[in-house]
């Protein structure tokens, strides 16, 4: 299909040409083209002239920049040299082979807005960010495949509304196995590529993970929204006195036990503890019961419709954190280690300072981290710096 053109707004064009990776419809006067799923553009300014090339996303609302140059047509060599420039950053951080896991493409920050890929050993997950890039994504897939050389790729179409379960995906290649096991700093877990839309474990908390041991080293460790347990397994290696994992689903806590005993431990053990419940309702409980913990990790999802009065980010983090304290031993030093999404939603800091006020307790910040390194983003972009990870030290 070949390239429209497509005029901006001379502000619109301004904001192109500083390095933001995406126009949004509603700040077009006439986004005519712009209206057509997985159209190739050429954005035009007031002088005529191209400041960049996209595809056309109406179910996101926007057009997606994919260079700053005129393309005549995104196709496998576009798509190629794209995946090569990604796949040399991931191996000059020494992150490919084997069966490591990691971000192999991270949107606009690799210049490939509306696609991420993550790399499972020998597979490669290419999920796609609404159904018009479909195409766009067929081709980026076969691109991944002469230039990465996996065995499988699985792509995912990941629509705008989907949020949970399963999603519709094709397979090039060899399928992967239904359970599949992966390294992660010398690690194993198991991941499942085939089915929803996570596959259990996520990458961009890898770094945080693998530090986490000065944090835990001796302590009695709670972690909360545990999902698969990789904090808890990493925790216990790392020689947490107890570690108790919540998760409001049964079903991720048994794969939690299995990596448990993927890494020798014995999820049977007194000292691990597996609890399916509500994480606010546990934390109430804990606290009548007087329990403590020396470390209490904090990682829910930014919404969650699974509880009966559901679960939103906004409005519940800072009585979540609250509540966490409420198990953090007061005259000595306890540990609270949060992370928060905060694309589109205030800064972690602010959940943290609102929460403790609450309490009328002492804290002080020990760190501050973020997205890994193989999740690059463009300067002009902090939307794309989703993620904020704290470790606070509370008295």
């Amino acid at each position: 299909m070949p390239p429209r053109g497509l005029s901006l707004p001379d502000e619109v064009a301004a904001r192109v040409r500083a390095g933001f990776p995406v126009v949004e419809l509603r700040r077009l006067a006439e986004p005519g083209p712009a209206t057509e799923p997985g159209r190739p553009l050429l954005l035009i300014d007031g002088r005529g002239e191209v400041v960049a090339s996209g595809l056309t996303d109406p179910e996101n609302e926007v057009v997606r920049v994919l260079d700053r140059e005129a393309v005549e047509s995104f196709d496998l060599p576009f798509f190629r040299s794209r995946v090569a420039r990604a796949l040399e950053l991931r191996r000059s951080l020494g992150l490919l082979g084997g069966e490591a896991a990691y971000r192999l493409l991270n949107a606009e920050g690799d210049g490939l807005s509306g696609f991420v890929a993550d790399a499972y050993g020998p597979f490669v997950v290419l999920y796609v960010y609404s159904r018009g890039l479909i195409n766009a994504g067929r081709v980026l897939a076969q691109a991944i495949f002469e230039v990465a050389e996996p065995q499988g790729i699985v792509l995912k179409v990941r629509p705008k509304e989907a949020r949970a379960g399963k999603l519709k995906h094709e397979v090039l290649g060899t399928s992967p196995p239904e359970k599949l096991l992966v390294r992660e700093g010398g690690i194993p877990f198991e991941v499942h590529l085939l089915s929803g839309l996570n596959s259990g474990l996520f990458t961009d908390m890898r770094e945080h993970r693998n530090a986490i041991g000065r944090f835990v080293a001796g302590r009695r460790v709670l972690n909360t929204f545990a999902y698969t347990g990789t904090i808890s397994v990493t925790a216990a290696l790392r020689g947490a006195s107890t570690v108790t994992s919540v998760d409001l689903s049964s079903g991720v806590l048994k794969w939690a036990r299995e990596n448990f005993r993927l890494s020798g431990l014995d999820p049977q053990e007194p000292r691990f503890r597996f609890e399916t419940s509500d994480v606010l309702k546990f934390l109430r409980a804990e606290r009548a019961r007087k329990a403590q913990y020396d470390t209490v990790i904090l990682d829910p999802p930014t919404y969650s419709a699974a509880r009966a009065a559901g679960w939103s980010m906004k409005n519940d983090y800072p009585d979540l954190i609250a509540l966490a304290t409420d198990l953090l031993p007061r005259g000595k030093s306890g540990f609270l280690w949060a992370s928060a999404n905060v694309r589109g939603s205030r800064s972690l800091l602010r959940h943290l300072e609102e929460g403790l006020r609450k309490r009328d307790r002492e804290a002080r910040i020990l760190e501050i981290g973020g997205l890994p390194p193989d999740y690059p983003t463009p300067l002009a972009y902090p939307d794309a710096r989703y993620l904020e990870v704290c470790y606070v030290e509370i008295h």
